[in-house]
């Protein structure tokens, strides 16, 4: 997981990209200007535009309760990810096994690399 970036440096690139919102150049002519590289400019992009996105709820709790001659294996927990890709978790999964999928989902989707 990723660790939150230091406060001032978070500053000094929201003050770089508000001026380059005001400027007429391209994202690689303001970089050259200003001595950063456009992979940074992207990155520092992406993490600021997420620190600033209206935070909805990771999971929702649903509550089921079964009925007569309805067991905890009959039921299935689906996730639907950001990317359209659904996850299915048998009722009757352990905790452990829950917890597994779950911090396996996670980490795939909160991975901090910058990809080419």
């Amino acid at each position: 997981m990723s660790r939150s970036p230091d406060p001032q440096l978070a500053r000094d690139w929201k003050e770089r990209l508000d001026r380059f919102e005001r400027s007429e150049l391209t994202i690689a002519e303001f970089c050259r200007t200003e001595g950063y590289s456009t992979a940074s400019f992207y990155q520092w992009r992406r993490k600021l535009q997420a620190a600033y996105r209206p935070q909805t709820p990771a999971f929702i709790r649903i509550e089921h309760a079964c009925t007569v001659g309805e067991s905890h294996a009959d039921l299935i927990a689906e996730i639907a990810l950001p990317g359209g890709a659904i996850v299915k978790l048998p009722g009757d999964a352990s905790r452990a096994q829950q917890r597994d999928l779950i911090e396996a989902i996670v980490l795939a989707t909160t991975s901090d690399e910058v990809t080419s």
